[in-house]
């Protein structure tokens, strides 16, 4: 069990993090300025906080301990003044009289958006939803900065979503689906930049059509593959129909005139175009 020791008043108990989340962290710098708001910095114990635990010491022999768990970050703070920031998992000590614990998690996490109705590009109500992953990369912004970190990017993801589809038409969200997912991450990263917060991936997990027109555009649907089915029929017919009459005529043993051509197209035409089976008759 690793203990820090706080020992001096103005010795701050902020932990080395592992190189993985160094990398991390210095893969996606996070900048002081970027929201106008001024960030939280660790200062040293009060002196009111100190006395009074020396005070009462005889009644608090063990003092204020505490422990960190593996990925999570804990803030302690004196009499409302931030003093020390703990990421090494272990047990940790600090002056009792006026302190007190925030922690938080720099797990990876995952948030399902719940579905909402947006109107697209051509005006259709359209039911998305999305995932997002993301993970807390500097856990003094996610802790202080921003009142309820959860919630705060849910939020913002909920406004990116909106008005990222509102843009595209139902079609492109389809087609398009990887350059709508990365044009969603990157107008929400600098949103949640205040929190602390990295964003993974954000992505679309369901896109349909909203109910009063999903009959509407289902029918438009049909027909749209209906009339390719008909062309690819069409198209098929008619190279039937000329290799037909030009394997006769190659043969040499019948000769065609164009009236005949013409009958015998028209036939090959019928029959492969038509959705029933074709009737002979006979001219009587």
């Amino acid at each position: 069990m690793a203990m820090a020791m706080h020992a001096a008043p103005g010795q701050q108990g902020h932990g080395a993090k592992p190189p993985e989340e160094q990398s991390l962290t210095a893969a996606v710098p996070i900048p002081s300025g970027a929201s106008g708001m001024r960030d939280v910095e660790v200062d040293s114990v009060p002196t009111c906080a100190i006395a009074t635990s020396l005070l009462f010491f005889p009644l608090l022999p063990l003092g204020k301990w505490y422990t960190v768990d593996a990925k999570t970050a804990t803030a302690t703070l004196h009499c409302g003044v931030l003093t020390r920031i703990d990421e090494d998992p272990g047990c940790h000590w600090t002056w009792p009289c006026g302190a007190e614990q925030h922690s938080i998690s720099t797990k990876q996490r995952t948030l399902e958006l719940s579905t909402a109705k947006v109107a697209d590009g051509n005006g259709n109500p359209v039911n998305v939803s999305a995932i997002i992953n993301f993970r807390v990369v500097d856990p003094k912004k996610a802790m202080l900065n921003v009142e309820h970190m959860q919630k705060y990017v849910d939020t913002n993801a909920q406004a990116v979503l909106k008005q990222t589809v509102s843009h595209y038409t139902y079609d492109r969200l389809k087609e398009e689906y990887d350059s709508v997912n990365e044009t969603m991450r990157a107008q929400l990263q600098p949103l949640l930049v205040v929190a602390g917060v990295e964003v993974a991936s954000m992505c679309l997990n369901d896109l349909s059509y909203a109910p009063e027109v999903a009959a509407a555009m289902l029918k438009k649907q049909q027909a749209s593959a209906l009339i390719e089915a008909r062309t690819l029929i069409v198209e098929g017919a008619c190279r039937i129909a000329q290799d037909a009459v030009g394997r006769l005529q190659q043969d040499g043993t019948v000769d065609f005139t164009d009236d005949q051509k013409v009958k015998i197209i028209t036939n090959l035409l019928t029959v492969t175009c038509s959705e029933t089976d074709a009737t002979p008759t006979l001219g009587l």
